[in-house]
């Protein structure tokens, strides 16, 4: 039964992998808009590979630059196997020109280059079929898929140097190479760059694999021994936020979700979750605004970074990771209404699965979402995804009963109560941003919402959307004793928010984090709070006291 998908939601990775598992025989093709590759699976190794090769990766080319064979003959014998139908390799073959052991060995080597370079497209559709459709296996080739996943991966490491095979390097004119010291394979490649030759004439004329050649670069460029040609010569520019990489992810995740939704609900419906979840972000005008599934990704991320710098607002990574977080979790919580649980779960569990395959250069950035992710397998927190933080937190066992210096809501005293856990929520609050971004200021608000003063505590404090800003800021009419509340009643709503406040730190970042929030809050205290010290000891005894 014929297997169809596309890369973006399912990893071609995944794809060999499962072949492999399930030890199947039969085709693997992929195509995109520029070329085609054919896999062939015999018992879950990789036999064969045909497609649209790199001009330095074809087969005369590797025999050439490997000595194996002069111009003219390969001329001959192409002019042969095009006549015959034949392939070149068998037609060399027959006529005695290599033994079947020097052809293993050079295709080898150009199926395994050409194999890990398919498995880093980011755009392009597949087809398994099984079954070999007449194939004759008259050259005996077997490559190990899960070898080559892994090569494909290590490969990931290198695009930010080397984001193709046409990128020119030359010898960094700043660095005395009479007290440089190489290695001999990093030597030779050295050796070649002259300012002209592009990675894939390096490739061609070393006869090195590609993984090969791209370390070696990697390694000088590390050591300052090369740079990228031109980059002596370029004016200092402005750092530009990069947002491929963290762009790339969410796009897949994104694309996931929506086709989950448009199963099910269709996709004029999809759609419109898709834009509630984007409207809803905290950075929907800073650059959500142009961000569509409607267009591809690069014109999503070269709309988004004209809009950053049409409005002129600095952000950051970190800002463009909170804003995608809030729109996936936006989509799922869109999914859980219309689909439940179980098919949000599934989906959440497609998304970490799709994380746990990319290159390593974004496995950081990956492995921090599927953490975040995580909480969202569980229907509890599921449920109040919209809305996590407006169920009532228990209050802190005791603190009403427990007795603070006598101080009147009205006056100096009722000040210090608030600034002491207005510094309290800033530190938690800010820890929060770090990961959900503006939904940290939600969570304080929905606590807020949910507390037994929420009338009272609504009116005390005023929630900025910018970091710029205090995300917790006394209004003045504080001082005008235009509180109603008694000391103790704020003292207690207080201890509920900022229990809440943690517990919520906890579930999204894990017990260490809070272990270290706490940690700076006693700093605080003892800093300048210091009467309020036995607040917040009963706070941490009563944390840790709870399950879980």
């Amino acid at each position: 039964m014929p297997l169809n998908g596309d890369v973006k939601t399912f990893p071609l990775s995944a794809i060999v992998q499962m072949i492999h598992d399930e030890r199947k025989t039969g085709m693997l093709a992929v195509v995109n808009p520029r070329r085609r590759c054919t896999i062939y699976f015999k018992g879950g190794i990789i036999i064969f590979v045909r497609g649209n090769t790199d001009a330095e990766l074809r087969l005369g080319a590797l025999l050439l630059a490997n000595n194996l064979i002069s111009e003219d003959r390969l001329e001959d014998m192409l002019a042969v196997a095009k006549a015959m139908e034949k392939r070149l390799g068998t037609v060399l073959l027959e006529r005695n020109h290599v033994t079947s052991e020097q052809l293993a060995s050079i295709l080898n080597l150009q199926f395994k280059e050409v194999v890990t370079s398919t498995l880093s497209w980011d755009d392009a559709k597949f087809t398994y079929t099984d079954g070999l459709d007449g194939y004759v296996e008259d050259i005996k080739v077997e490559l190990d898929p899960v070898r080559l996943v892994a090569e494909a991966r290590k490969r990931g490491e290198f695009k930010g140097i080397i984001p193709n095979d046409q990128v020119v390097f030359q010898i960094n004119p700043r660095v005395d190479t009479t007290k440089s010291v190489h290695a001999a394979r990093d030597l030779r490649v050295l050796l070649l760059l002259d300012g002209r030759r592009s990675v894939a004439h390096i490739i061609k004329e070393t006869s090195y694999s590609r993984l090969a050649v791209y370390r070696s670069l990697a390694k000088l460029h590390a050591q300052n021994a090369i740079i990228r040609k031109g980059a002596d010569k370029q004016p200092a520019r402005a750092a530009t936020l990069e947002l491929t990489p963290v762009t790339t992810l969410y796009w897949s995740m994104l694309q996931l979700v929506m086709a989950d939704l448009a199963e099910e609900l269709g996709q004029s419906k999809a759609a419109a979750s898709l834009t509630a979840s984007l409207t809803q972000s905290a950075y929907y005008e800073h650059f959500l605004k142009a961000f569509s599934m409607d267009q591809d990704l690069a014109a999503n991320i070269n709309k988004m970074q004209a809009l950053i710098r049409q409005q002129g607002r600095p952000l950051s990574q970190q800002d463009v990771i909170n804003g995608f977080n809030q729109a996936v979790i936006g989509l799922l919580s869109e999914e859980y209404q219309y689909l439940g649980f179980k098919a949000t779960r599934n989906t959440v569990q497609r998304i970490r699965a799709t994380l746990a395959n990319v290159p390593a250069n974004q496995r950081p950035l990956a492995q921090a979402i599927s953490k975040f992710l995580e909480y969202y397998q569980n229907e509890d927190y599921l449920k109040g995804a919209k809305k996590v933080a407006t169920a009532e937190v228990p209050a802190a066992k005791g603190t009403a009963q427990h007795k603070v210096h006598a101080v009147k809501a009205d006056g100096t005293g009722g000040n210090a109560v608030i600034n002491f856990y207005n510094d309290m929520f800033q530190l938690v609050i800010h820890d929060l941003q770090n990961v959900v971004g503006a939904k940290a200021l939600g969570l304080f608000q929905g606590l807020i919402q949910g507390s037994r003063h929420s009338g009272t505590l609504q009116g005390l404090f005023d929630m900025q959307q910018t970091a710029a800003t205090t995300p917790l800021r006394l209004k003045e009419k504080i001082s005008t004793g235009e509180l109603k509340i008694s000391t103790q009643d704020l003292v207690q709503a207080f201890q509920q928010v900022l229990a809440g406040l943690l517990v919520e730190e906890s579930r999204l970042l894990g017990p260490k984090a809070t272990d270290s929030t706490m940690s700076r809050m006693v700093e605080k205290v003892a800093a300048s709070h210091q009467q309020f010290r036995p607040l917040l000891e009963q706070l941490s005894a009563t944390l840790k006291s709870q399950p879980g």
